[in-house]
């Protein structure tokens, strides 16, 4: 099972690349596309200083449909073959600039990214707000992979392809506390996502995503206590 970091990039390169270096411990990197619909650096630019970094550390690069077309898409697909990076596709959040694009399906963006890059593993979103069935409707569309959001309890998992489900695991800290609590999302305080991160394991979940809302020094903190 791969312990992946959900990283918030800053403007500065310098601390990007030094939070970047102590993130090391974990197996790769998810970087969101424009959380809540503000500007954001660009994921893509992100995983490509990741890679200087790093050569082997898995990267998924998360990408809005809201904000782009199908050339955007098929660009997007190359620059992960020349970086190495796995895309995860999103509807996201209403811009908060400009006014969305938003006609491309989820389903549609992946099979124009393989077009571009047959080899390119590319991912989607499933929600655990949603009926089952619903679930398992979207489990068959084709995807390598899917971030599972709003996941509160590993039992959730029986009976699905759990193999291909990456849920997201978000950590409420001192420094996030208040922005954790205003989320519509399960939320876990440090030792019980270290509990849900062990049963996660036990149901054989491709990965466990990490998210500490920008807290990077949580970050560091919860590998460690994964590792220990």
């Amino acid at each position: 099972m791969q312990i992946l970091a959900e990283l918030h990039p800053k403007t500065k390169m310098e601390k990007l690349i030094k939070t970047v270096q102590s993130l090391a411990d974990y197996d790769g990197f998810d970087i969101p596309d424009s959380p809540m619909g503000l500007p954001s650096p660009l994921p893509s630019v992100v995983a490509s200083v990741i890679r200087r970094e790093f050569e082997d550390k898995r990267i998924i690069v998360n990408q809005r449909l809201l904000d782009v077309n199908e050339l955007f898409v098929a660009s997007l697909s190359l620059t992960s073959k020349l970086v190495s990076f796995d895309i995860a596709f999103t509807q996201g959040d209403k811009p908060k600039i400009g006014k969305e694009v938003g006609y491309l399906k989820t389903e549609e963006a992946i099979v124009l990214a393989k077009k571009y890059n047959e080899k390119a593993r590319i991912g989607m979103m499933i929600s655990f707000r949603k009926s089952r069935d619903e679930i398992i409707s979207r489990l068959s569309l084709g995807a390598d992979f899917y971030l599972a959001l709003r996941l509160e309890d590993p039992e959730q998992l029986n009976g699905l392809q759990s193999e291909k489900i990456i849920p997201y695991i978000i950590v409420s800290t001192e420094k996030n506390k208040e922005v954790a609590m205003s989320l519509n999302q399960p939320v876990f305080n440090e030792a019980k996502a270290m509990e849900i991160v062990k049963r996660l394991e036990e149901k054989r979940v491709q990965g466990v995503l990490i998210s500490t809302l920008g807290d990077n020094e949580g970050l560091v903190r919860i590998i460690k206590s994964i590792n220990a």
